[in-house]
């Protein structure tokens, strides 16, 4: 049984305890970047790059934020 403090751990970090997973398993790590070429709509251009400068920070990482949350969420 693992300590309370143990498990807050583990629930923060589970992304990167998965990540470590996938290496042992797999030999690959997957939280790395890979630059693919995709297609969006102009005006979700316009607000992604208008959020990423409100926020001061990349378009990419935003879309990954983005994508980890909706992937949560279903």
């Amino acid at each position: 049984m693992l300590s309370k403090d143990a498990e807050r751990i583990l629930v923060k970090y589970r992304k990167y305890f998965n990540a470590f997973e996938e290496f042992d398993r797999t030999g690959k790590f997957s939280l790395e970047k890979v630059r693919r070429s995709f297609t969006i709509q102009r005006g979700n251009y316009q607000k992604l790059k208008k959020e990423a400068a409100r926020k001061n920070t990349s378009m990419s990482e935003l879309l990954d934020r983005f994508i980890e949350r909706w992937i949560k969420e279903n």
